[in-house]
C-alpha cells in the first residue's frame, strides 16, 4: 500500500529524472510555478483545480512530462490523503513538506530543493494567509 511518504519520494524521484534533462525545473519561475500547484491541488486541495497547460519549462514536451507527473501526484496524493483522514491544511502540508523524505540521503534532495519551504505559522487552518506572520 502506498504511503504518503511513499507518493513523495516518487514524485521527488521522477522531477529529479525531468531536472536532469531539463534543468529549467530548477528555475526560480518553475519553482514557484510547481509550488503553487501543489499548494492547491493536495495541500489546500482546492475545489475545481485545474492543471494549466504551460508551466514554464522551455519545451512543450517538458511542460507535458511536468503536467502527467505532477496531476499523478496530486490525484493519488488526494486520494489517500482522504482514506487516512488527512484533511486539514496543516497536516497536508506536513506529508507535504516532509524532510526525512530524499531521493538520496548523501546529496539532501528533499521538497525543498523543488518546491521551496513554506512556513505552516504564516497560515491559518484553512490554508489562508495571515498577513501580520508574513510581514
Amino acid at each position: 500500500m502506498a504511503t504518503m511518504e511513499s507518493l513523495l519520494l516518487d514524485l521527488l524521484r521522477r522531477l529529479e529524472r525531468l531536472g536532469d534533462n531539463h534543468g529549467e525545473l530548477y528555475d526560480s519561475e518553475a519553482r514557484e510555478q510547481i509550488s503553487g500547484l501543489v499548494m492547491e491541488g493536495f495541500v489546500r486541495k482546492t475545489p475545481g483545480f485545474i492543471m494549466p497547460e504551460r508551466l514554464g519549462m522551455l519545451s512543450e514536451e517538458a511542460d507535458s512530462e511536468l503536467r502527467r507527473i505532477l496531476s499523478e501526484y496530486i490525484k493519488a496524493a488526494n486520494r489517500l490523503a482522504d482514506e487516512i483522514g488527512l484533511s486539514s491544511f496543516h497536516a497536508r502540508l506536513a506529508a507535504f513538506q516532509n524532510r526525512a523524505v530524499r531521493t538520496n540521503p548523501a546529496i539532501d534532495v528533499d521538497y525543498e530543493e523543488l518546491f521551496g519551504h513554506t512556513p505552516p505559522e504564516w497560515y491559518d487552518e484553512a490554508g489562508n494567509v495571515l498577513w501580520d506572520r508574513v510581514r
